[in-house]
């Protein structure tokens, strides 16, 4: 595709488009697409492979795409783009659907990009190439530090997820560590939100990454139709999937709604802390919140669940 000879930042155009193409269902394609499908631009959103947000849990990614079709956005996956024009004002994609096999085409007056990153370390390459893995982001040890001793390296350009939070706590464990400490940071209870509307909020293993690694889990799923929060909000389509280990251990937790970014750290904490079902469902969650429906969740794995069928 040619269209990187025009860089623009998504935010900053004077003139909201009538369409826009988004390249890419992940995190930033998915939160740019409802920003200006709220404003009242034509959203189409194409993605290769088979469902959006890759990585997240499946029946919460699904769920979310449910809804935000809802709201207006066209959301077409397993979709191959091969080409690109420019004419009248527009931009056009051509590709193959991989679902079908056929050819399609569309155009609207903007396309944004949002199909993944590349670490901006070119400039390392002369002089600095031992720094570097094959895919361009630079190599660390578990304190963080780079090949050369007393060199730290953090956030984007050291790979893994590219969250922000990710960096700020690097940055934190990498200076304490130059300073002389030996902390590591614990990537299996990094969160990661979406911010759409709802959001979802993850951190842990998904279901799918539990059965992969051979582990025996036990579910919990609660739909905010039954949160009485969520109801007076207008916003039930949501729900809250804790998955545990044999132990009760929590090793996963998904959260579909209304503040699922604000929820989500009473997870991590769980994950982070190998704190059981018994912990989340015995903590006193304030009434009428949305939080309840972790407690819930909880419960329901146990079959134990006060608002919901235990089947």
């Amino acid at each position: 595709m040619s269209l990187a000879r025009f860089p623009v930042e998504a935010l900053d155009l004077e003139v909201i488009p009538k369409s826009l193409i988004v390249v890419g269902a992940g995190a930033i394609g998915l939160e740019i697409g409802t920003i200006y499908s709220r404003v009242g631009t034509d959203v189409t959103v194409l993605e290769i492979l088979p469902a959006i947000l890759p990585g997240t849990d499946r029946l919460l990614a699904a769920r979310l795409e449910r809804s935000l079709k809802k709201q207006g956005l066209k959301i077409f996956t397993e979709m191959r783009i091969e080409e690109s024009v420019r004419e009248s004002g527009e931009v056009g994609l051509m590709g193959t659907s991989l679902k079908t096999g056929k050819p399609f085409a569309f155009s609207a007056e903007k396309v944004l990009l949002a199909a993944g990153r590349r670490p901006n370390s070119e400039f390392l390459r002369r002089g600095f190439g031992s720094l570097l893995d094959r895919g361009g982001h630079v190599r660390v040890n578990a304190r963080l530090e780079t090949t050369v001793p007393g060199i730290y390296a953090i956030g984007d350009l050291i790979g893994g997820k590219l969250l922000a939070h990710k960096a700020s706590h690097e940055g934190i464990m990498a200076a304490e560590n130059a300073a002389g400490g030996s902390a590591e940071i614990e990537y299996g209870a990094l969160p990661m939100a979406v911010f759409t509307e709802p959001e979802l909020a993850s951190v842990g293993l998904t279901e799918e990454e539990a059965k992969a690694a051979g582990l025996q889990t036990q579910v919990g799923l609660f739909s905010l139709q039954a949160n009485g929060r969520a109801l007076t909000l207008e916003d039930p389509e949501g729900m809250v999937k804790i998955i545990a280990d044999r132990e009760d251990r929590v090793i996963g937790a998904h959260i579909l709604a209304p503040f699922a970014s604000e929820m989500i750290p009473e997870m991590t904490m769980a994950v982070r802390k190998g704190l059981t079902l018994q912990d989340v469902s015995q903590t006193i969650h304030i009434h009428p919140t949305v939080s309840e429906a972790m407690m819930e969740a909880a419960l329901k794995a146990k079959g134990r669940a006060l608002h919901a069928l235990n089947q």
